[in-house]
């Protein structure tokens, strides 16, 4: 018991890191180093990727932890509000809720704003930009905060929605959530 505690508290931790430094967008999807090979401007993701509306679905998310290879997965129900922000009921293996609609989180918020109404230029001193079949990919720009924490975040949409996401931290930990 005390296990799965511990699990959920740093999968907890590990989700506000993200959100905090990525909710620059959200889910990931095929190959890692495919979508980053393609570098592209602000002006050509943002006539790829159509506006995000708010949405109620089901997520499931996997967690890998190097070295020792531990997968830890949860998954529950997610809601966005476009122009309030996020919010994860985590309900397996324990039930918790992680909400960045605060004012303490408006930092994530700003960011999944931004993405939502398509406003990429908020977010280019952050971070680089790429993309490919219907995937977004954001790597820190060395002056970003995210820098130190995030190596990656791999985006995948489908039509007006994101389906998947991973991201790849600065200490090799790699989370993919799935949307559904």
């Amino acid at each position: 018991m005390k296990l799965r505690k511990d699990c959920a508290r740093e999968s907890r931790i590990l989700l506000n890191k993200i959100l905090l430094f990525l909710m620059c967008i959200t889910i990931l999807s095929p190959a890692l180093g495919n979508v980053f090979e393609h570098e592209q401007t602000l002006d050509y993701i943002s006539k790829q990727i159509p506006p995000l509306n708010s949405v109620e679905c089901k997520f499931r998310q996997e967690k890998q932890i190097p070295p020792s290879g531990i997968i830890l997965k949860s998954s529950g129900d997610f809601k966005f509000e476009k122009d309030k922000g996020v919010t994860f009921y985590t309900t397996y293996p324990i039930k918790s809720t992680a909400s960045y609609t605060s004012k303490e989180y408006k930092q994530i918020n700003n960011v999944i704003n931004a993405i939502s109404a398509k406003s990429y230029s908020r977010l280019e001193k952050e971070f680089k930009f790429y993309y490919i079949n219907k995937t977004l990919g954001l790597i820190p720009q060395k002056e970003s905060p995210a820098y130190n924490h995030i190596k990656s975040i791999e985006i995948e949409f489908n039509g007006n929605m994101i389906v998947k996401m991973m991201i790849l931290t600065a200490d090799s930990t790699k989370t993919t959530i799935w949307f559904q």
